[in-house]
């Protein structure tokens, strides 16, 4: 899925307080504002206040132009693109409103007089900001590259259908078990207790006057847990194949010998299809992109034949498990 691009690339902090996501071009900065700008004749000149910029863009204002800084110009529309493109990333700011409008607009000037500033002291030729630039240009172009690649590729209701019915099992819901436990410290012990529990003993009642583990008290209740989480592997594999009411055999544990009981356990359903759908359109379209974008990437290794000095690599990243 193609993505907008030009409202993802930074922080800015508004004035009074009004902090919003957003990106280069709603701040004039991005893309399309830097090819307008190339296209304007370009000098060298020593740095200069920003305060006589005016001397650079003579003549009246332009009528649809809000704002002027030098040869920097925000009109009414790119400005309204700008509070469009805001909104978009913060549902809650409000564009109709005058305060917040003007909050904006003050914004994007105090930003501009720093650019400007940076621009007229030449601070924008320094190698980090150039290797920042770079770094953008790169992130954009990849981005471009690989929305074109992936435009097409969405997964459909019928995809998502075929994989719900063939992984049911993996999108129940998780269980979470209620258990209880009798701990003794050696296996005889423990499966003469059995016995007394498969012949009808109170689990809880046996638990509190046998069991020496940390909960014995409560007649073994522990913390309940969802499958997998376990307070140790043995005791999930004991329980796993129980139903409520269900108790165990005999089995090691970390305190000595075990026995289980299953109390309650809730979970385990699977929601239905069409709560589902949705989700797993976007998980399946996100495999698909990503299948595209790797056969691509493969093709490009084939025909670019990338060289690795293996040597040097081992030494600068570490020795890479072969998992």
């Amino acid at each position: 899925m193609k993505k907008n691009t030009t409202v993802t690339y930074g922080v800015m902090c508004l004035a009074f307080g009004l902090v919003f996501l957003t990106g280069c071009d709603l701040l004039g900065l991005g893309p399309k504002k830097q090819e307008e700008q190339k296209k304007q004749p370009v000098t060298t000149v020593a740095a200069v206040p920003v305060a006589q910029s005016s001397q650079e863009a003579p003549g009246p204002i332009p009528g649809d132009v809000l704002v002027r800084i030098g040869k920097w110009t925000l009109t009414t529309q790119e400005f309204n693109n700008r509070l469009g493109l805001l909104k978009q990333q913060l549902p809650a700011f409000k564009e109709n409103d005058p305060n917040s409008k003007n909050a904006v607009l003050e914004e994007l000037v105090r930003q501009q007089l720093l650019v400007k500033e940076a621009d007229d002291t030449d601070i924008g030729n320094t190698k980090e900001i150039k290797d920042a630039v770079e770094d953008f240009r790169k992130t954009l172009l990849v981005q471009e590259i690989a929305s074109r690649l992936t435009k097409d590729v969405m997964a459909t209701e019928e995809d998502a259908r075929v994989y719900y019915e063939a992984n049911k099992d993996k999108m129940a819901e998780p269980v979470t078990w209620n258990v209880r436990q009798i701990v003794v410290g050696d296996e005889a012990a423990a499966k003469g207790i059995l016995v007394q529990v498969l012949q009808g003993g109170d689990f809880a009642q046996i638990a509190q006057a046998q069991s020496k583990g940390t909960n014995a008290a409560e007649g073994g209740k522990i913390k309940p847990f969802m499958t997998g989480r376990a307070p140790f592997d043995a005791m999930q594999t004991a329980i796993f194949n129980l139903e409520v009411g269900g108790v165990s055999g005999v089995f090691k544990g970390p305190e000595g010998y075990y026995i289980v009981k299953v109390d309650s356990k809730t979970g385990g359903t699977v929601k239905p299809f069409a709560d589902l759908k949705k989700e797993l359109i976007y998980d399946l379209t996100m495999q698909k992109q990503q299948e595209v974008l790797l056969k691509h990437l493969k093709e490009l290794a084939e025909k670019n034949k990338p060289e690795y000095n293996k040597e040097l690599i081992e030494q600068a990243v570490g020795k890479v498990s072969s998992n």
